[in-house]
């Protein structure tokens, strides 16, 4: 097992819960198979390798987490004797459809807003029709949620997302409204419009969710509805 495949893993898991910034969740071995659970899921005794509040595992794990949760998920398959596939079982296996292909989120509030942007697009005489059909799309498939109601671990219009790619290089990026894209911003964030091949790839997703299998959703750094800013 190498450490990239308990990485993939545990990413996974994360990904597929729906995390609140407040709650104490953890990592956990759980009806034979590895699961992102709320701490007090169960009164069972069984094996947990790393806990912490859902903000950790929004934003992303730093470097060393990342480091004693696979020593700790990689000395537990050992001495358990259980292989890679036997523990992952569908998670590892249908990674494709269950974190990339994954049904994307979006609030009702930016759907209406980006519902208006498509119209004005197009009233315009825009030249991305791709975009503009890649994004009408998205929405019509979408599964459209009250804000309160959007997972903690979602890209949603005026995120700030950090991004890591197969080299490890990290980049964060703000995901915003056309007419917001060539406004200034801090200088270490990059603002991405959503009528971009970019936007729309991260638009909805959660952390977790790998981009053409190069770019990981690594975590969220700013949420507007997990700040309770709907107003964004």
């Amino acid at each position: 097992m190498t450490e990239k495949q308990v990485q993939n893993i545990v990413a996974q898991a994360i990904a597929e819960t729906p995390l609140s910034r407040e709650k104490y969740y953890h990592v956990c071995w759980w009806e034979d198979k590895f699961q992102c659970l709320h701490a007090r899921h169960t009164k069972e005794v069984h094996d947990a390798f790393y806990s912490a509040p859902g903000q950790v595992f929004i934003e992303g794990l730093s470097p060393y987490q990342w480091k004693l949760l696979t020593e700790r998920i990689a000395d537990f398959c050992h001495r358990r004797r259980i292989e890679l596939d036997a523990c992952a079982g569908q998670m590892n296996s249908e990674r494709g459809t269950s974190i990339s292909g994954q049904t994307a989120q979006v609030t009702d509030f930016d759907a209406t807003r980006l519902r208006k942007v498509l119209a004005d697009a197009r009233a315009s005489g825009s030249a991305r029709d791709s975009c503009l059909d890649r994004l009408q799309r998205l929405l019509d498939t979408a599964d459209t949620v009250p804000p309160h109601d959007v997972a903690g671990n979602v890209v949603t219009m005026n995120s700030k997302v950090r991004l890591r790619d197969k080299h490890d290089a990290e980049m964060t990026v703000a995901l915003v409204f056309p007419k917001d894209a060539a406004r200034n911003g801090d200088q270490e964030t990059r603002k991405v419009s959503i009528l971009t091949p970019m936007g729309l790839a991260i638009l909805g997703r959660r952390v977790g969710h790998l981009i053409a299998n190069r770019i990981r959703i690594d975590g969220l750094v700013y949420q507007p509805e997990g700040a309770r800013d709907f107003h964004l």
